[in-house]
């Protein structure tokens, strides 16, 4: 996916050493995206280091202890809107608000960057080989609550690098979920993608590597249908360069996008009618050296 711009890859993508490496912490409240009252930091630490995630914690206050800022391999400080990231150095140890209640920092792999911990020391970025590690969110929910932690996992690879000596030939199968919207839902079109290696000599491990996020650049196309023939056929609703920026990829390479179904009545393209009505989708992404567009699949807004 791209942050304002920038290319990135997600913690469930196979991130390599050597890539910007987003990392994404979403906090919900009984079922809705809540913005914390402050997130002080996030700081990155070796699984190997710490047995159980548990480990960097003090017993008694259940943060982070003070033997453990001393392995601390990076720590982000400072909220910023998304829109500020452009990728260069001095935004490499801030921590970013996406949208309300997603929050996300970039670890980066491509320049060689430093933050500085609670104490005011410089800490290198330590996070160039491979293996697993741990991010450890310091949050306050509100002003008058205690200071609490939250740790997710991630894994870095060596830059996901296989070597063939044949050319791998790849076949995709795709499906849409859901084929039926109602007029004013926001809602995530989901394609997934089943993608198959027909090489029958390649090594199964080098085929599960390639069932994990193997799908680069995803772009989505919506359009409407009409049967009225006083209307345009086909209507753009969102073309691929409209959302080659807002496509989320997950590790079994499904593509989503949020489609927001109150702009075909609040804002809709010329021609489009009403907001009800049969419309389809199509996902355009690159697959190794080839540049795939999917079947239109179809889907009805009602």
């Amino acid at each position: 996916m791209k942050l304002n711009g920038v290319q990135v890859v997600e913690r469930q993508n196979r991130p390599g050493t050597l890539k910007k490496v987003l990392l994404r912490s979403d906090f919900i409240n009984s079922g809705s995206y809540f913005d914390p009252y402050q997130v002080s930091s996030v700081s990155v630490f070796r699984s190997s280091q710490n047995i159980s995630p548990s480990s960097v914690l003090d017993s008694s206050s259940q943060l982070l202890s003070e033997a453990a800022k001393a392995s601390v391999k990076f720590r982000f400080t400072g909220v910023r809107d998304a829109s500020n990231y452009t990728g260069s150095t001095a935004d490499a140890s801030s921590i970013y608000k996406d949208e309300d209640g997603r929050y996300l920092v970039i670890l980066d792999g491509t320049n060689p960057v430093s933050s500085v911990d609670a104490s005011g020391n410089v800490i290198e970025n330590q996070c160039s080989s491979v293996g697993r590690y741990i991010d450890v969110w310091t949050v306050k929910m509100t002003a008058s609550s205690d200071w609490q932690v939250f740790i997710h996992e991630f894994e870095l690879h060596t830059d996901s690098i296989i070597s063939l000596t044949e050319p791998l030939l790849l076949k995709t199968k795709h499906h849409l979920t859901p084929n039926i919207v109602d007029l004013g839902e926001k809602i995530n079109m989901k394609i997934s993608s089943e993608i198959t290696v027909q090489n029958k000599s390649i090594d199964s491990s080098i085929k599960n590597t390639i069932h994990q996020s193997f799908v680069q650049d995803a772009k989505m196309e919506i359009v409407k249908t009409n049967s009225d023939s006083n209307l345009p056929a086909r209507v753009e609703v969102s073309g691929f360069s409209d959302t080659s920026a807002d496509i989320r990829v997950t590790a079994d390479n499904t593509m989503v996008l949020s489609f927001d179904t109150a702009s075909l009545t609040t804002s809709p393209p010329e021609g489009l009618g009403s907001g009800t009505g049969d419309y389809y989708i199509r996902a355009k992404f690159n697959l190794l050296d080839e540049t795939l567009i999917t079947p239109r699949m179809y889907f009805t807004v009602r």
